[in-house]
């Protein structure tokens, strides 16, 4: 086998990762999707021919490895040259991924759960009519900041991009809300949500989830979303919020 690695800009490899992104059988999140747009991305040639891809975050985590049908018995070969580039150490790989998670596994060190995906039930429980979602604008961000800390990080960005949203309960917020369209999934958008600190254990969480999906429906788009695994709290309201997880997310050592 003649391998050859080559680094590559990102728009080289976009609609190959869409394509494979769209394959999984799971849609992955805005944290792991941020991952994959962060790295270093590669093509993969066997003989000359165009096998694959693979895609590196911050020299060290491998967040892409994927082959087209005719070169996959290669797959063992050619993984085990791409934890040799940069300085490897682990991978983020989504349990959807078969291909990826199979080889990840072959040779590992530690295996640690990382995150949930959920994707949203079919029929959805109703929420009180007495909350309100309306989008965030430049004034809110004062009060965002406020009330959630650095949670979501550089809240400017996101209200210019007009991602975030006030939920209002009797005209008074209670919690903020994210819905992030992907760049690499066609009609799909993560959402979360942070409950402001005098309103959490009341449902507000729940309701503001059903906002946020009820949104996503005006907007033609499907609602996934994803939290840390040991964030028990987060799981149990998702799931009160009418959403399903069968895919995990792994951080594979090496």
């Amino acid at each position: 086998m003649n391998l050859k690695i080559k680094p590559t800009e990102f728009d080289e490899v976009r609609e190959q990762i869409k394509e494979h992104l769209h394959s999984l059988s799971s849609a992955i999140d805005s944290f792991l999707e941020d991952h994959i747009l962060e790295s270093a991305h590669y093509q993969l040639f066997v003989s000359d021919e165009e096998a694959g891809f693979a895609a590196i975050h911050k020299g060290s985590l491998v967040t892409q490895f994927s082959h087209l049908p005719p070169f996959r018995k290669y797959g063992q070969a050619v993984f085990s040259q791409v934890k040799k580039l940069e300085e490897v150490q682990a991978a983020f790989v989504p349990t959807c991924d078969e291909f990826f998670l199979s080889h990840a596994l072959d040779d590992y060190r530690q295996l640690n759960k990382q995150a949930y995906f959920f994707a949203a039930s079919p029929e959805l429980p109703e929420y009180p009519s007495s909350y309100a979602l309306r989008r965030a604008v430049e004034s809110d961000i004062e009060l965002i900041r406020e009330g959630s800390g650095d949670f979501f990080g550089d809240i400017k960005t996101y209200v210019d991009k007009q991602k975030l949203f006030l939920v209002l309960l009797e005209n008074k917020c209670v919690a903020f809300g994210l819905m992030e369209k992907s760049a690499l999934l066609d009609g799909v958008a993560s959402i979360g949500m942070f409950v402001t600190e005098p309103f959490r254990q009341r449902g507000v969480g729940t309701a503001t989830l059903r906002l946020l999906m009820d949104e996503c429906k005006k907007q033609n788009v499907r609602p996934i979303a994803g939290c840390w695994y040991y964030n028990h709290l987060s799981k149990k309201t998702l799931e009160r919020a009418g959403m399903f997880t069968q895919t995990r997310l792994l951080k594979i050592e090496f």
